[in-house]
């Protein structure tokens, strides 16, 4: 059986200030980089070590997978990025305001009440929408998203790691729940620095817990 542990990058200054923030980046604030500290030494805490570790390759995913490994019980365990843990491209919205993005989408798509904080559930049906908007063709739709979603669970299903630690993003992190249930379980939101579980055994990914802030 493996253990893969699936947290959410920490708090970022674009995440305070409610920009678009998929494959653009910005760095985590205070906030984020204490709780990441603080979410490593509650892995530690609770006796939960790392025999590998992955990250997106965006900055603030990275940041926050180094700060929690200093601090867990794994502080030499090695990191690996990859881009199939990237969050979702959001096209020439990126580094704009969210709330403008989710209402041309929500135009777009029929949905009115999409805004910037509505349930995630809505933002993964609207992505086709902000792809088709997208005047520069690197905006990705829910398909998009989840080739590389199983890529990544290929990956750590065939790694010998038996406790694997992977950071990535909040949307990312709904669309890859909604996958692995076969589209039937959805998401409200994945708080940042949240951790939620995977298990892997007998051939078949189960999901145990999402969005914890405590208990792990």
């Amino acid at each position: 059986m493996k253990s893969i542990y699936l947290v959410r990058h920490g708090r970022t200054l674009f995440n305070h200030l409610n920009k678009v923030q998929g494959c653009s980046d910005s760095p985590l604030t205070e906030t984020g980089e204490r709780k990441a500290d603080e979410l490593g030494a509650r892995f530690k805490s609770h006796g939960i070590p790392f025999d590998i570790a992955y990250t997106s390759d965006m900055g603030r995913a990275r940041q926050t997978a180094k700060r929690l490994i200093a601090h867990s019980a794994s502080p030499h365990v090695s990191l690996i990025e990859t881009t199939d843990l990237r969050e979702v491209s959001f096209g020439m919205f990126e580094g704009g305001p969210n709330d403008l993005m989710w209402r041309e989408a929500a135009r777009e798509v029929g949905i009115p009440e999409l805004q910037a904080d509505a349930p995630d559930e809505l933002k993964i049906k609207a992505l086709g929408a902000i792809k088709r908007l997208d005047t520069i063709h690197i905006a990705e739709d829910y398909e998009d998203v989840r080739k590389r979603i199983y890529r990544a669970l290929d990956l750590f299903a065939t790694s010998d790691a038996s406790s694997l630690l992977a950071v990535s993003h909040g949307l990312y992190i709904d669309c890859l729940i909604y996958a692995l249930s076969h589209e039937t379980r959805h998401v409200t939101f994945i708080p940042n620095t949240s951790v939620t579980k995977l298990v892997y055994q007998n051939n078949r990914f189960d999901i145990e817990y999402i969005g914890q802030e405590d208990n792990l």
